[in-house]
């Protein structure tokens, strides 16, 4: 076996496996898969975005390439900026879009440095997936398509959108073959002239032009100063095994590790039961408390990782925990492992998109200035040239020095609980892949529990004496969308996203 490949959706599983199949290593496929993924699932994931990817390989320590968006300087007072609301069926959420909501994308820089670095192939046999995808047109899944129509608001933002999304008036869907050969050309513009070309060149003239026409804040000097970070991953022992997650100034990672520190002496008792899901929300309420009186304001300082090794923190965060117990009765993910022993978890957004498409390019930028979520202290609040926090949280679990799972989730604020509910699913259940990723998710946030159907009636009755909550009718994309492989070449792909596993 080469390997195997957990993607959102089928084509980018595929274009990453097409390029293991062709001898690259787990890097290179992870690259091919993420510049396919925009033609795959474009509502998910864009060059014009951003993400983070944690790199794990044989006789190192697992390393977290950070490539997602800076923010730029608030040059103009009004910048084009404004709500859309998408309906989600069971719940609405509002995100900001326009050429005022775009951060400096780091997607381009980011994905080409791994290559360079990593990589085993030339960068054309690398992008061939995606050029061909763009120049002769893929079909999208009904799933895709349905997330496509669910941000039709966004997608029909503007005339250079419509062109891409809605050629000819009709948003695309899985009867229209969706062609992009722009996105081909930015592609071979890429290969020719690497990152330079979209942080200097030619594509940084044209996001310079467009943003101060329509009122954004990017200009050429930021995509020019924009840096790849390598950072070390935040590390947390949890039982007999090691979590390695996206660390400062990301958020996820350190919320993640925090509720897992809350729940390694818990007693889970059998999954779906009032004990599994009284711990979970207990456990997530008190790191809502955490993150709102330590986290969101502390981090871009060096001290913030040391909250998890402050007994004194963690005890009077584990007392509030217990005393809570006692009253019990558009982001895209990508894992890979090869047969080398590399692995891979990267995780890339566009957020939602913010309408504006790089003239020439079939590029939409992001809007990650207009995501509540990760603007917590307001919008255009944080100073210039910071690094974007993210709930985005690619990860990999060991026992010992053995990697036995990679993963990583898509879902805003969700993610979070996505990942941890899908590791207590395989480490403490002892569930198969397919299961772990399938089994029903519960969040909690600002006071309320949503949760998908498949709990005990018994489990959700004792869930609603405690709290509002939201039943779902059925599995949502609102829960996230994990993508799951194991060092045994297994793995899943999240059904709530279309995610797809191919194993070479």
């Amino acid at each position: 076996m080469k390997g195997v490949v957990a993607a959102g959706d089928r084509l980018t599983a595929e274009a990453g496996a097409e390029v293991l199949r062709a001898g690259g290593n787990a890097f290179d496929a992870a690259v091919a898969a993420c510049f396919a993924a925009p033609m795959a699932e474009p509502a998910l994931t864009s060059a014009g975005g951003g993400g983070f990817l944690l790199s794990v390989s044989p006789g190192e320590e697992p390393l977290l390439y950070d490539f997602f968006v800076d923010v730029p300087p608030k040059r103009v007072e009004n910048p084009d900026f404004y709500p859309v609301e998408v309906d989600f069926g069971d719940t609405k959420q509002v995100f900001h879009i326009g050429a005022g909501s775009v951060a400096v994308p780091g997607f381009v820089a980011g994905l080409l440095r791994v290559h360079t670095e990593r990589g085993k192939l030339p960068l054309r046999e690398v992008l061939s997936p995606a050029i061909c995808y763009a120049k002769e047109g893929v079909r999208l899944s009904k799933l895709q398509a349905s997330f496509v129509k669910l941000l039709s608001p966004i997608f029909t933002a503007t005339e250079e959108s419509k062109k891409v999304y809605a050629p000819g008036g009709k948003l695309i869907d899985e009867n229209t073959l969706f062609k992009n050969p722009d996105y081909a050309n930015f592609l071979e513009l890429l290969i020719d002239e690497g990152q330079w070309a979209f942080y200097e060149g030619e594509i940084a003239d044209r996001i310079e032009r467009i943003s101060a026409e329509r009122g954004g804040l990017l200009r050429k000097e930021d995509l020019a100063r924009y840096k790849v970070y390598e950072r070390k991953p935040l590390r947390v022992p949890f039982k007999e095994f090691t979590i390695f997650t996206n660390p400062p100034p990301s958020s996820g990672g350190i919320l993640i590790g925090f509720t897992a520190e809350l729940l390694s002496e818990a007693d889970l008792g059998s999954w779906g039961g009032v004990s599994h899901a009284g711990a979970l929300i207990e456990a997530m309420r008190t790191t809502e408390k955490f993150r709102k009186d330590f986290v969101n304001q502390n981090l871009h300082s060096e001290e913030v990782e040391k909250l998890l090794r402050d007994e004194e923190i963690l005890n009077s965060y584990k007392a509030l925990f217990k005393n809570k117990l006692n009253l019990w009765g558009n982001t895209t993910h990508i894992s890979v492992f090869d047969s080398e022993g590399n692995g891979v978890s990267v995780t890339t957004t566009n957020g939602e998109g913010s309408g504006v498409i790089i003239p020439g390019t079939g590029v939409m930028l992001n809007n990650m200035l207009g995501e509540e979520d990760l603007n917590p202290l307001g919008f255009f609040k944080w100073p210039a040239y910071v690094r974007l926090p993210s709930m985005m949280s690619p990860t990999a679990v060991f026992e010992g020095e053995r990697p036995l799972l990679l993963l990583g989730s898509a879902g805003s604020n969700r993610i979070r609980s996505a990942i941890l509910q899908t590791i207590l699913n395989s480490l403490i259940f002892k569930m198969e892949p397919e299961e772990s990723v399938g089994a029903p998710r519960l969040h909690y946030e600002a006071g309320e529990v949503f949760m998908e159907p498949g709990f005990p009636e018994e489990t959700v009755n004792e869930v609603k004496r405690h709290y509002r909550t939201t039943v779902f009718k059925e599995q949502s994309l609102f829960f996230g969308g994990v993508q799951l492989v194991t060092s045994n070449f297994t793995g899943a792909g999240d059904p709530r996203r279309g995610g797809a596993v191919v194993t070479v």
